[in-house]
């Protein structure tokens, strides 16, 4: 006769099925059962192979490597959004990798840097590692907000903004055209206009010109803070993607 916590470990698969590029919390599983029936129940799925503990309170079902039949390495997106729930951390990830998730560059750091209110430890992945730095509250403003990676690649694209702008700005309207939650990072992005140094104010207006989610916002700023310490420390991009 099946227990309560085979039900529970049923139910967690079910819910998980597929999806080799998620990376799980049990917070996200509270709905269906107590967190220390949770936490048994997906302790007990990485011993049996099912899924893989990752960290403390990260799990993944990874797909296995076609070259190397060795399980893949998380994604790096994935890991960052589920550390999110996982601590209640508010984050901002480093320009580079901002650009690379938005497809803008196909330049992958080895060492992506995210800004945070919370005490993390580093964490590795293969050749990857994620650090978090903590940082004030005035530099967490676009933390959980859809424009975040939007402003974020902007920062560290901004060297080669004089040559590439129309690319950029072409890519970045595809985006959201298409992007499931392009309405909501267009709607972000005109709200904080009025925090982005005016460069890039600019940029904005250029790119939300053409879309019919609201109306027009000068946000204006007093100082242009061409602050690239937003970007974490990145080098510049040399050049955009394919």
């Amino acid at each position: 006769m099946r227990g309560p916590s085979t039900d529970l470990k049923r139910q967690i698969l079910d819910r998980i099925g597929g999806q080799t590029a998620a990376v799980w919390t049990p917070v996200d599983f509270l709905d269906l059962g107590a967190r220390a029936a949770v936490d048994k129940a997906l302790q007990r799925l990485a011993a049996e192979g099912d899924i893989r503990r990752l960290d403390r309170g990260l799990y993944d079902r990874p797909k296995l490597n076609s070259l190397t039949k060795k399980p893949s390495d998380p994604h790096t997106r994935a890991i960052i959004d589920a550390v999110v729930r996982r601590d209640q951390a508010r984050v901002v990830v480093d320009g580079m990798t901002a650009a690379n998730d938005l497809g803008l560059t196909t330049a992958v750091p080895a060492q992506v840097t995210v800004l945070t209110d919370a005490r993390l430890r580093p964490l590795q992945f293969g050749a990857q590692q994620i650090r978090f730095r903590q940082a004030a509250p005035s530099r967490l403003y676009w933390a959980g907000r859809p424009g975040m990676r939007v402003v974020q690649a902007l920062y560290w694209l901004h060297d080669v903004l004089p040559t590439d702008q129309p690319v950029i700005i072409k890519r970045l309207r595809n985006l959201l055209v298409h992007d499931g939650h392009g309405m909501q990072i267009a709607t972000d992005l005109r709200a904080g206009l009025s925090v982005m140094p005016i460069w890039m104010q600019s940029i904005v207006r250029e790119l939300l010109s053409d879309q019919s989610s609201g109306g027009t916002d000068d946000g204006r700023s007093d100082h242009d803070h061409d602050d690239h310490d937003h970007d974490a420390g990145d080098d510049h991009p040399h050049a955009l993607a394919d």
